[in-house]
């Protein structure tokens, strides 16, 4: 089966993140954040984490550097290729990437989207993940060990969606792409799978009204169990470990609020 809901028991021996190096991108706050503390209790030696907010970036590094690791930051632009494959290029460590950065349309609702930001949420949410899982991919067969790829869709990537059409269309692609790439386990032992996280509270909520929560917002929210970004990062850890899992995407739904 390709999908798992949020109580997927492993299906094969588990991966131990003991030593290794993990990369994160959209790292600066929410998900990518909760996920870099994650690594970092669970075992993991090293974190490297990028994002183009450098004082979010600080903060992370803080916070995972506690359990006494060596966290680097590095301000990255996914858009930005040649600076993503740079990272790649200078670094000989990377046994895991966590391809998290993305970003929602916001204010006006599709189609008046302006096309730019539409090219934008494509390039952040679609072709950078695209790009950051090839670099890992070829990184990861020329040294030889293998690793984890997972990459965050959005259960947003299962619902049609008229109001911001252009970012369940990218994060279907997510979804399709890390399918496309369950192969690479049997072939180079590089496993690629798929997060989709429903409602979660993380600053993004606050670009769906381009800076502050939109009114419509509060009544779905309150209807809903809400996921913590430590619920998100959770499910990542336990697909990195899961060493049977490739080309797989997982689900994190959000139950109805308690009555």
């Amino acid at each position: 089966a390709f999908a798992r809901d949020d109580r997927f028991t492993f299906g094969g021996d588990i991966l131990d993140i003991t030593g290794k190096t993990a990369l994160i991108t959209g790292a600066a706050a929410g998900i990518g954040r909760a996920t870099a503390i994650a690594f970092a209790e669970a075992g993991a030696t090293r974190l490297i984490l990028c994002d183009i907010d450098e004082a979010g970036l600080a903060e992370s590094k803080a916070l995972a550097a506690r359990e006494g690791i060596q966290v680097d930051t590095q301000r990255l632009d996914v858009t930005d290729a040649d600076a993503f494959a740079a990272l790649f290029d200078s670094d000989a460590s990377i046994d895991i990437v966590f391809n998290n950065a993305g970003i929602v349309s916001g204010p006006p609702p599709y189609p008046g989207t302006p096309i730019k930001r539409i090219e934008l949420l494509v390039a952040i949410n679609l072709t950078s993940v695209i790009v950051g899982s090839t670099l890992a991919i070829r990184h990861m067969q020329s040294h030889g060990r293998g690793g984890a790829i997972v990459n965050t869709a959005s259960t947003g990537a299962l619902n049609p969606y008229i109001d911001d059409a252009p970012y369940a269309a990218s994060k279907a692609g997510v979804v399709m792409f890390s399918r496309s790439c369950a192969a690479l386990k049997d072939r180079d032992n590089i496993r690629v799978n798929a997060v989709l996280p429903g409602v979660t509270e993380t600053p993004i909520l606050e670009k769906l009204g381009g800076g502050e929560r939109p009114e419509w917002l509060g009544p779905i929210m309150d209807g809903i169990k809400v996921h913590q970004p430590s619920d998100i990062a959770a499910a990542v850890v336990r697909i990195v470990e899961d060493d049977g899992m490739a080309g797989e995407y997982v689900t994190l739904t959000n139950e109805r609020a308690a009555a």
